[in-house]
């Protein structure tokens, strides 16, 4: 696989991720999926989000600025920040259960 390539497809997997989570916890009474399991899918995007920022940062840095480069390293960083968010958010709805 390309190293260039890695930024954007953990941008779009980190919004697929994202959006399953939202969609998953907008139900009004259960979640659609279990608590463990979309623990454990926030915890992976963010990995996977925060090595994308990471290799595009680097990628940046050692051949120049490029467009794509940029949109994708900047929307890993900011898909990372959510799902940090929305898994902080579940361990306080964790809490809250008892």
């Amino acid at each position: 696989m390309n190293k260039a390539a890695f930024p954007v497809i953990a941008l779009f997997i980190g919004i697929f991720i994202h959006v399953v989570l939202v969609m998953a916890i907008s139900a009004e009474s259960e979640p659609l999926i279990p608590l463990l399991t979309m623990l454990l899918m926030a915890e992976f995007g963010v990995i996977l989000t925060v090595i994308g920022s990471f290799m595009g940062g680097k990628l940046i840095l050692t051949t120049g600025f490029n467009l794509k480069t940029g949109l994708a390293t900047l929307g890993c960083m900011v898909v990372a920040i959510m799902l940090g968010i929305e898994g902080v958010g579940l361990w306080d709805y964790i809490n809250s259960i008892d």
